[in-house]
């Protein structure tokens, strides 16, 4: 009986030890997803870039337009911005370009 719980034992630290050199096989490198870690000359400040809720977005859009949201979606890249297809206060649907960071209609 203690022949198999040692065998168990070497097989559970054996495989302890293989799990790294998996991850380094793959061809992303030693296991670090692309992305996760930022360079530090890549470094911007997160205050500046920081994306606004949409719930933000909306309430600015409507305290100057009036009317309601009908959709949204945020469209990415260096310069991410909201789309809004809103319903004006007339009836009439309009779509509305605003910028994620500051807010301002484009």
């Amino acid at each position: 009986m203690w022949a198999k719980t040692l065998l168990l034992a070497a097989l559970v630290a054996a495989s302890a030890f293989a799990t790294p050199a998996v991850a380094q096989r793959r061809d992303r490198g030693p296991g670090i997803e692309p992305g996760w870690i930022m360079p530090a000359q890549d470094r911007r400040d997160d205050r500046r870039h920081e994306i606004r809720p949409l719930r933000d977005i909306v309430e600015g859009v409507r305290a100057r337009f009036g009317g309601e949201l009908i959709s949204a979606r945020l469209e990415g890249g260096p310069q991410p911005f909201y789309v809004l297809r809103w319903r004006m206060a007339n009836n009439e649907v309009r779509d509305f370009r605003v910028d994620a960071v500051s807010g301002q209609i484009r």
